[in-house]
């Protein structure tokens, strides 16, 4: 008897709705997210010889994009045939999501968090003398972000009842399986779903007010500090520029996409039902997926010289002109003294 009404509970839970051009755009969503972050990958691993790409930066946007992939993977598990039926694959999907959900994050945080290190202006190529590397970085806070994540995403199957009622009105699954207007009602007394209140709450301050309290300030620090010393204006300073412009656009778009998740949730709290909102929280995010390499590819110079050496097959050209660079870079500088 419990079996049969979780089956028709269960028949009720929808990713997407069923209208026709809402599958066309996951499909092509989905599709256009895959091959973006895949040629984004390829260009970043095959070009990581370039001093562009020897950064913080690229190290944290590779691994942004493979849980960009990951995460299609598992939606596309969910929407092709229904399977949260079973309980098991239930919890597997939303502890993915919050996965995904805190990494994504974590990984923006620490782009904006790079366009104010000291040693961004300064790598050891160019002034060998200095102490300046960003491979220890990469080596401890990398692993540390995807460590955290897990250990967020692994609380669902300590407590398997964070699962229930992941549905809204509509019967639609939100991306991550967390509400984010939990939040209101987790102060509220007596509250019989404290635990799970509190958990989402937690999920909604690393997920969305961490990187919206991180991002202005240091965004226009790097912003003031880049225009005061010239960078600005200068074609030699063009990946420093591109590289604000790219965390700029991706931190904007993703903050924008949290908020058309929130408002169809939110109408009902405040007293908007008489604007209809449709919840598509699946899509927004398969939008995002698919924005984020596409902004890099087009403000990220050293990936758009990666992209054009590999459309062109001018590897050879590439690489030596780098190895001419970084020959020039690493040369000493004489200065003449004069006679007089």
């Amino acid at each position: 008897m419990e079996s049969e009404t979780s089956l028709q509970t269960a028949e009720d839970i929808k990713v997407i709705p069923g209208v026709d051009w809402w599958w066309a755009s996951w499909s092509i969503l989905s599709v256009a997210a895959l091959v973006f972050n895949i040629v984004f990958i390829v260009v970043a691993v095959k070009q990581r010889k370039s001093r562009d790409l020897r950064s913080l930066l690229t190290a944290a946007l590779i691994t942004l994009a493979v849980l960009d992939i990951l995460d299609i993977l598992r939606v596309a598990s969910s929407i092709v045939v229904n399977i949260h039926t079973f309980v098991e694959y239930k919890i597997t999907f939303c502890s993915l999501g919050v996965f995904h959900t805190v990494g994504v994050s974590l990984l923006l945080s620490l782009a904006t968090l790079y366009l104010v290190f000291p040693c961004r202006d300064s790598p050891p190529l160019y002034y060998p003398a200095t102490t300046c590397s960003g491979s220890l970085p990469q080596k401890i806070l990398l692993p540390l972000i995807i460590l955290v994540s897990g250990g967020a995403a692994a609380v669902i199957y300590v407590i398997p009842e964070l699962t229930e009622e992941i549905t809204d009105d509509q019967g639609m699954v939100p991306h991550s399986c967390m509400d984010y207007t939990r939040v209101l009602s987790v102060t509220n007394e007596n509250n019989e779903k404290f635990i799970a209140d509190l958990y989402q709450t937690l999920v909604f301050i690393v997920g969305v007010v961490l990187p919206l309290l991180l991002a202005p300030p240091t965004i226009l620090v790097a912003g003031v500090r880049s225009c005061m010393k010239g960078q600005c204006c200068h074609v030699k300073y063009k990946q420093n520029a591109g590289e604000l412009l790219c965390v700029l656009f991706i931190v904007f778009f993703y903050l924008g996409t949290v908020v058309a998740v929130v408002l169809p949730r939110l109408d009902s709290k405040i007293g908007m039902e008489d604007i209809p909102l449709d919840s598509a929280p699946t899509l927004w995010q398969l939008s995002n997926a698919v924005a984020r390499p596409l902004i890099i590819f087009l403000c990220n110079p050293g990936i758009w010289d990666g992209v054009v050496s590999l459309c062109t097959c001018s590897s050879y050209d590439s690489v030596t002109l780098h190895e001419e660079e970084d020959g020039i870079a690493l040369q000493p500088v004489v200065e003449r003294v004069s006679s007089l």
